[in-house]
């Protein structure tokens, strides 16, 4: 091994730069505005910022846990633009995007589980008394999903097979990877009777039955309960660092542009307090992580992110994971 060049760390930093300028649509929220007063601004303000940390933390009384309310007083600071449009029955409404860094840096603060972005997406495989499920049908889990912050994203040719994916089969899951860029999968069967469902989330998965309705119910049901599993399952609080390190192996890391998007992904996760890049190999690299969850949780939920699959173990490594482009 070799100790890692100095150029490739130097685009390693640069590239985190890049994480506050992601999936920016998780950090807007629309909400009524009394009028165009800065008070009345201010108001709706604290509002949009509410919205947006239920829809990172999947808590729908986020307002309520302790010292939240004060603090989004100071909303209006973290603001990165706004502007006001007319809503259904003319209602005046205003559109607000927060600075993403801003927001998420107030809501570790407060200790919240978040889910930051950028969120993978999830492939939805669902059918109809066996049937695939035609596109245009599927709008009401789009929408659904959009409204959690959660993209679902409906199979082309080629998808893996729903029975594999829902086995945990590792053919499956790598191809989910690099098809799809995820590692989050619903599979879902219709039936007049109700419907059954299963959430992959990498190797594990969550299954429940849903009661019979009409079909748009169901299916923005299903997104709901998707959103609900999935943030429960990712939504994650800062704690207390821990003084073990941990030792994580990645390969397959071809360009400075894969090694920069591994790091960003990693400083994603408040779990992770430090990921220290150590020795390079080849294509991979060996990192020290410093982490308040043990590092089997984090390299499954990182596998779940469809930028990492398991791979096999390497000396001197606790976990080691393979990069997809």
């Amino acid at each position: 091994m070799r100790a890692i060049g100095l150029t490739v760390l130097l685009l390693l930093c640069a590239a985190c730069g890049g994480v506050a300028r992601a999936s920016a649509a998780l950090y807007h929220a629309t909400v009524p505005v009394a009028g165009t007063t800065s008070v009345a601004r201010n108001q709706a303000i604290v509002q949009a910022a509410a919205a947006v940390l239920v829809r990172l933390s999947g808590n729908p009384q986020v307002m309520a846990l302790p010292d939240v309310a004060a603090a989004l007083s100071n909303a209006p600071s973290l603001v990165n633009d706004y502007r006001y449009a007319q809503g259904s029955a003319g209602a005046l409404m205003l559109e607000v995007g927060f600075d993403p860094q801003a927001l998420l840096g107030l809501a570790r603060q407060l200790a919240l589980p978040i889910w930051p972005a950028p969120r993978p997406p999830v492939l939805a495989e669902i059918s109809f008394n066996g049937q695939p499920l035609a596109a245009a049908t599927a709008a009401p889990l789009l929408a659904a999903g959009a409204a959690r912050g959660i993209e679902f994203v409906l199979p082309q040719a080629g998808a893996p097979a729903a029975t594999a994916l829902r086995a945990a089969d590792p053919t499956a899951l790598d191809a989910l990877a690099r098809q799809y860029r995820t590692g989050l999968a619903l599979i879902g069967n219709i039936t007049p009777g109700g419907g059954s469902w299963t959430l992959v989330m990498g190797a594990a998965s969550k299954t429940w039955q849903a009661p019979p309705g009409s079909m748009a119910d169901m299916l923005a049901a299903a997104g709901n309960a998707s959103a609900d599993r999935l943030l429960a399952r990712f939504a994650a609080a800062p704690g207390a660092a821990s003084g073990v390190p941990e030792h994580l192996w990645v390969g397959h890391l071809r360009s400075a542009e894969d090694y920069a998007a591994l790091m960003a992904l990693l400083r994603r996760d408040p779990r992770i307090r430090a990921a220290l890049p150590m020795q390079a190999s080849g294509n991979s690299l060996m990192l020290t992580l410093r982490l308040d969850a043990p590092l089997t949780t984090v390299a499954a939920d990182l596998a779940a992110s469809g930028h990492l699959v398991n791979a096999a173990a390497q000396p001197g490594a606790d976990v080691t994971l393979d990069w997809v482009r």
